[in-house]
């Protein structure tokens, strides 16, 4: 019994989804291995191991400054302190009408 091309063309279709699906599953399978060989190998390794500053070392004053983001503190602008205004004698934080 001859099979139609139309039958044929339907199987060559199931064969390649059924491939395609199966290197998909493949793909999938072979990345979760790797990425739970990572994880075991970075739970493996120590903590990293962070420098400690000894007593004798110098710290920057100023990184910041040092860099040229912003002013050094012996360059900065001094402004002076403000003052409130010395004729405001009346609270503001209360209503005008209650006051009286």
């Amino acid at each position: 019994m001859a099979e139609t091309p139309r039958r044929q063309e339907g199987l060559q279709r199931v064969q390649v989804g059924l491939t395609g699906l199966a290197g998909i599953v493949l793909l999938v399978g072979l990345a979760n291995i790797v990425i739970d060989k990572a994880r075991m190998d970075d739970a493996a390794l120590p903590p990293p191991v962070v420098p400690t500053l000894s007593a004798n070392a110098v710290s920057p004053k100023d990184p910041l400054a040092e860099l040229g983001v912003q002013p050094a503190p012996e360059q900065a602008p001094i402004v002076p302190d403000l003052q409130p205004d010395p004729n405001l004698r009346k609270p503001m934080d209360r209503d005008p009408a209650q006051s009286r």
